[in-house]
């Protein structure tokens, strides 16, 4: 999802300043959605150019941060449209980490397990504050409630339901790496990866796929 489709959300409610929108994206959706101040003015002055927003408050100065800045008719079909297209189906991560191991080769597996420790004791520690910040969002109570909060609170679930995710991926890998430095494992050569056919020997494919078969029992079990 674009800034631009959350600030117009934003505008919807209320005329804001700039800076204004940044503090209440975060307010309302978590710290994933932490957006600095260079790309909130970035995206005002596109979304101004486009007709989507128009400054409400006096002759322009050359600041945008300074002022005042409304969602107009165009802006407020921009994201009705948007609002109205079909979410995107799930989509499997790009994990840079993962990458990592898979290229490591067997000079630089224990260095990629090191690097596997660190992304597990950060998803541990990211857990443990979005959690905090969860319970600092009041819940709500008695026949009134209030929308934001518990919305909030959604968002913020998300986030800590993701990096539990993220957390059993790391010590399933940490698991395998460990269990693959403890094998004679059979590595791509330098002349394999060189050889733009990607054909391998009978025997060299076989024993990729005794040593995967392996593997994903051990999963199994």
């Amino acid at each position: 999802m674009s800034a631009k489709h959350a600030l117009l959300g934003l505008l919807l409610d209320r005329s804001a300043y700039p800076y204004e929108l940044a503090d209440r994206l975060q307010a309302r959706l978590g710290p994933a959605w932490e957006i600095n101040s260079g790309q909130v003015y970035q995206t005002i002055r596109r979304m101004a150019a486009d007709g989507l927003i128009e400054q409400v408050d006096g002759p322009a100065e050359g600041r945008t941060d300074r002022h005042i800045f409304a969602i107009t008719e165009r802006g407020a079909s921009e994201f009705e449209r948007w609002f109205g297209d079909t979410t995107e189906a799930a989509r499997l991560a790009r994990r840079p980490l993962l990458v990592k191991i898979t290229l490591a080769g067997p000079a630089r597996l224990k260095d990629a397990l090191a690097q596997i420790d660190v992304y597990e004791r950060d998803c541990a520690e990211r857990i443990k504050e979005l959690a905090r910040e969860r319970e600092r969002v009041p819940e709500s109570q008695g026949l009134q409630v209030r929308a934001d909060h518990v919305l909030l609170r959604l968002g913020l679930s998300a986030d800590i339901f993701q990096l539990e995710a993220e957390l059993r991926w790391a010590r399933h890998a940490h698991e395998m790496v460990c269990w693959l430095l403890d094998r004679e494992a059979i590595w791509p050569s330098g002349r394999d990866r060189a050889d733009a056919s990607g054909q391998e020997s009978k025997d060299r494919r076989a024993a990729r796929e005794e040593l995967f078969a392996r593997m994903a029992a051990r999963h199994l079990r």
